[in-house]
């Protein structure tokens, strides 16, 4: 077991980052909440419940609340519930609330953490894959809208992050392919050599490992994102178009390796990106069957891409790549505006090769 403590910027509390196995089943969460002295309150994805939540609450001594499992919970509704149910028992600000689950509900349970009581302590326990190697990471926290993904929300950095691998043994393979879509992602933008693993063997642990690191190195460059940090949104233009025109019944992991492939292409045919890494980007993200969702509309995802948090003045931007495992600068935006006709050729072969 490893301990990776991580400073964001001075400003900001430190997060404890603790990756190993069994350690939801050790005394390591009991001795962290007994520094504190606070009332604990766990809030898990529904279908946690009985695997790990109930007797996590019982070790803990917690209070427990579910919330729905999936994207759609992802709301103002949820959060309020949450909020209600804290209120109702007079829960303060000596309060810990522990987010279990996937980057729903550590986005969601990251989010009323950051504004119940003007801030609680919070604690994520990710479950998924792409949880513990993007959603948890970072102190990014959002809800979602009927315009599109994340568009509210606050940075607020956990006080402790604890990743149990074990969890991972009871993924379903969808599950598995969105979080490698991150980690794949991770290897397009900053680290070569994942990408080399992943090419090899996709599932890997060492590649869980790499892109958490991979993350906490560009997130303490620029911890509120004014720079860098955004290459962390490569595939994410388009990945997150699909999802809100789908309604959120397309998974994050295969929109965003279609948005990885699309933008990778883009890449290639602005001049950038070499054709022979766009075969290998290609090649690789095709061994997690790729499709678009039904209620594609071409209209509707350019539509949806105007509420890109990259966008300025009504341009959508994006991040583009020059080799695997380097995003482009751009005189330190880390994007570039793209016109629609400059997008429309690759749209139409995204139509013809995942329609």
């Amino acid at each position: 077991m490893k301990e990776i403590v991580i400073q964001p910027s001075i400003t900001t509390p430190t997060t404890s980052l603790v990756i190993g196995e069994h350690l939801l089943e050790g005394d390591l969460l009991i001795d962290f909440c007994k520094k504190r002295k606070h009332r604990i309150v766990i809030v898990a994805d529904h279908a946690l419940q009985d695997v790990y939540a109930s007797k996590l609450a019982d070790h803990l001594n917690a209070r427990l609340l579910t919330i729905p499992s999936g994207e759609k919970a992802k709301t103002k509704e949820t959060a309020e519930m949450i909020e209600n149910e804290l209120f109702k028992s007079n829960y303060g600000r000596d309060t810990t609330l522990i987010a279990m689950g996937g980057g729903v509900t550590t986005d969601l349970v990251g989010f009323v953490a950051s504004i119940y009581m003007r801030g609680v302590d919070l604690i994520l326990i990710p479950t998924t894959l792409l949880a513990m190697v993007d959603a948890s990471i970072g102190g990014k926290t959002a809800i979602d809208t009927t315009f599109g993904k994340n568009l509210i929300g606050t940075v607020y950095f956990p006080q402790a992050i604890i990743t149990d691998l074990e969890t991972l043994k009871t993924l379903p393979d969808k599950e598995w392919i969105n979080g490698l879509a991150e980690i794949l992602k991770m290897g397009l933008i900053a680290d070569p050599s994942i990408w080399k693993i992943a090419e090899k063997e996709i599932k890997n642990h060492e590649l869980i490992l790499k892109a958490i690191r991979g993350k906490i190195t560009i997130i303490e460059q620029d911890p509120s994102e004014k720079g860098l940090r955004r290459i962390l949104n490569f595939g994410h233009t388009i990945g997150h178009g699909l999802e809100a025109i789908s309604c959120y019944e397309m998974s994050h992991g295969i929109a965003v390796a279609i948005g990885c492939v699309i933008e990778s292409r883009l890449s290639m045919k602005l001049g950038y990106l070499s054709e022979k890494e766009f075969e290998q980007i290609r090649s690789l993200f095709h061994r997690l069957s790729l499709y678009l969702p039904n209620t594609y509309d071409r209209k509707k995802l350019i539509e949806a891409m105007l509420y890109d948090k990259k966008n300025i003045n009504k341009q959508t931007r994006f991040v583009m790549i020059d080799r695997i495992g380097h995003a482009i600068p751009f005189d330190g935006d880390y994007c570039r505006p793209i016109a629609e006709h400059e997008l429309e050729a690759t749209l139409i072969w995204m139509e013809k090769t995942y329609g």
